[in-house]
């Protein structure tokens, strides 16, 4: 007995599925506003609600259920990656280092996984969208934050003290996310608008004063004119931002800014006056600059002591270097791990854009080079939300299409091709397809 299979995906829709529809929808909005802007770690830290993060990823696990079988559609190479990486973690467990604080480290990376794993199953389907335009509305908003706080400093908490932060406590942080927003909503804007939102998310990373997320800026956002995803005309874009980065260099505003702040007598804004005469004089030795090289050296000294099985998870958080582990994802790893802790971090951003079709190809390898990037500047790379999240979607999106062509046959209607319609012939003849164009 044969079947029409274009008479089963012309099918009409169930029930039910709207009603799911719908609640994707509406989870994938809340999810991705509430663990991209940071929201439930600032309300926790700020103190404003005291819920400890984690029970809102557990609470998003529960809400998650019924999308939980889409988690075996998780790309081949991001599914390799994560045992590879869980693997190697608990062997260092198991051989290296148990102790207290390497149990809480492994533990760490396992709810990572798992969160990758709880928001690609969230973000599948047709939400990706949806998804989009809630990062978008996110990444305007702390622009927001940044600049009401540049004005007000503290406003947000008492930890945001020096530099603006918003919900993301660490300016760092909030640069880091503004660029993967930017990077991740980009498409959803019409070519000759999308230099408004680069201009835009510009703008609040200027304002955290953070080197490495405004070398990412600069260096995107090149990447994104030559790509021609900003338009299809680089001239258009190249001249104006040459002329803008001549008046910039011609007023010298630096210099105009460091006197601005100077003139504030709470000390509120002492990091960002800082962080301007470093820039104006590079030669300067900002603290946070020798911190860095500090945990530095000591990171490349702890790996050369032990280079091939590294000593140990969170062996970083428990040295007497200083009291903050590297600052760099790839000497944490390799301290940790050996040599091949440094695969971690490269393997996880392979593993998300290769073969990747959801996404223009521009924009996935600036994802990669601001990524590698923010690597050297930062340890948390794999556990904070919002890269977390990152990974996730463009997980999803490099498989939304598979998903519909496996789960969704009888619950859309879909039309056959209009060039051909497929016949079935008699049973004599049942072993031959014969295609006939249709009028």
């Amino acid at each position: 007995m044969s079947i029409n299979l274009f008479e089963q995906l012309a099918a009409p829709r169930n029930k039910i599925q709207p009603i799911i529809d719908r609640y994707q929808y509406i989870l994938s909005i809340v999810a991705t506003f509430l663990f991209f802007s940071n929201l439930p770690d600032y309300l926790f830290t700020a103190p404003i609600i005291p819920v400890v993060p984690l029970i809102w990823i557990g609470l998003f696990a529960i809400l998650s259920i019924p999308f939980i079988k889409k988690a075996a559609n998780l790309p081949k190479p991001l599914l390799i990656w994560m045992i590879f990486y869980i693997f190697i973690s608990a062997l260092s467990l198991m051989t290296v280092s148990s102790d207290e604080i390497s149990f809480t480290d492994f533990r760490a990376k396992v709810l990572s996984v798992l969160f990758i794993v709880l928001m690609y199953a969230i973000f599948q389907q047709k939400s990706i969208s949806h998804v989009k335009y809630t990062i978008l509305a996110v990444v305007l908003m702390s622009v927001g934050n940044n600049i009401i706080e540049l004005l007000n400093p503290r406003i947000f908490s008492e930890l945001n003290v020096g530099r603006p932060a918003g919900f993301y406590i660490d300016p760092n942080q909030t640069g880091c996310a503004l660029m993967l927003g930017m990077l991740l909503s980009i498409t959803i804007i019409k070519k000759p608008y999308r230099w408004m939102l680069v201009l835009v998310a510009g703008i609040g990373i200027m304002s955290t004063f953070s080197r490495a997320a405004i070398m990412g800026w600069v260096i995107c956002t090149i990447m994104l004119i030559v790509g021609r995803v900003l338009g299809d005309n680089r001239q258009k874009i190249i001249v104006p931002a040459a002329i803008l980065i001549f008046f910039l260099i011609s007023i010298n505003p630096l210099t105009t800014l460091t006197e601005y702040f100077k003139g504030d007598t709470t000390g509120a804004n002492w990091d960002i006056v800082n962080r301007l005469e470093e820039f104006q004089n590079p030669s300067l030795s900002e603290d946070s600059a020798v911190a860095r090289q500090t945990v530095a050296a000591g990171a490349w000294l702890s790996f050369g002591n032990h280079p091939f099985w590294g000593n140990g998870l969170a062996s970083t958080r428990k040295w007497s270097v200083a009291d903050v582990s590297t600052h760099n994802q790839y000497l944490y790893f390799m301290a940790d791990h050996g040599i091949i802790g440094v695969i971690f971090l490269p393997g996880a951003i392979f593993a998300v854009i290769y073969h990747n079709r959801g996404e223009q190809r521009t924009i996935l390898l600036c994802f990669a080079v601001f990524v590698s990037l923010w690597g050297l500047f930062s340890h948390e790379v794999l556990a904070e939300r919002y890269t977390l999240s990152s990974f996730a979607l463009l997980a999803a999106m490099n498989t939304n299409q598979k998903w519909y062509l496996k789960y969704a046959n009888r619950n859309f209607q879909m039309a056959p091709p209009l060039s051909k319609v497929p016949l079935l012939l008699p049973p004599a003849r049942n072993n031959k397809i014969v295609y006939q164009k249709r009028d």
